[in-house]
């Protein structure tokens, strides 16, 4: 069966425009519902808005479901550029979702503390928002673990794009930049939270991979050059 790079390009580009559009939907309906500092305010919120809370853990599982799906197509499209460095940027890639993954467990951890009556015996309502609060939290922080690996993903995508001849090379510096935002973002996270780096930089970081995305989904790859590169492997 002839290979279609081209197509297999235009499919990643689909899975990525949809994991970046759940991404962006849990994120714009979780974040009015989290107030920062206010555990009982926040446990309020997500109460009322059960069912958002819900669609937006929801958003997210499809989203980490379809991110896999994109690592596996963009490592056969981009192996052409060298196997053994798509081969760990596939790794590094899974090795984010798995994180991400695991960490959304806390997100609807949170409904079962201030849902769930078995939950609730023995504990009073303010601990009870607490328990939820820290859920939620312990969630936040997995997912900024994951964007450390996604990070790191961007940048070997970078480096695999830059060294392909069927894809142009100024992708390379969107993605580069991407992979510097999520890794110097999260890590200024972790060590200096106080600089606050991450709310300027992480958005730099969601364009530079839409360009890359929006590039795949329109323009696919030069698919003659492809088979031409992949001819040499």
């Amino acid at each position: 069966m002839r290979t279609r790079p081209d197509l297999q390009a235009r499919i990643a580009g689909l899975l990525y425009m949809l994991v970046i559009g759940a991404s962006v939907f849990a994120l714009v309906a979780t974040s009015g519902l989290i107030a920062p500092g206010d555990a009982t305010r926040t446990a309020a919120n997500i109460t009322a808005s059960e069912q958002l809370f819900r669609y937006a853990f929801a958003a997210n599982l499809l989203a980490c479901v379809a991110y896999v799906a994109v690592v596996a197509i963009l490592y056969e499209v981009l192996r052409p550029a060298g196997r053994a460095l798509s081969v760990t940027a596939a790794f590094i890639g899974l090795a984010g979702c798995a994180v991400s993954g695991a960490g959304m467990s806390n997100q609807i951890a949170a409904l079962g503390f201030l849902g769930d009556a078995s939950a609730q015996s023995g504990f009073a309502a303010q601990q009870l928002h607490f328990l939820a609060r820290a859920s939620l939290r312990q969630s936040g922080l997995a997912n900024s673990i994951a964007l450390v690996f996604f990070g790191f993903y961007c940048l070997l995508l970078a480096s695999l794009v830059f060294r392909s001849r069927f894809l142009p090379r100024i992708l390379s510096v969107a993605l580069t930049i991407a992979g510097l935002g999520w890794v110097i973002g999260s890590f200024s996270g972790f060590v200096a939270p106080s600089l606050g780096l991450a709310s300027y930089l992480l958005p730099i970081s969601g364009l530079g991979e839409l360009l890359f995305t929006l590039w795949l989904l329109v323009m696919g790859v030069n698919a003659d050059k492809w088979r031409a590169q992949a001819s040499r492997i």
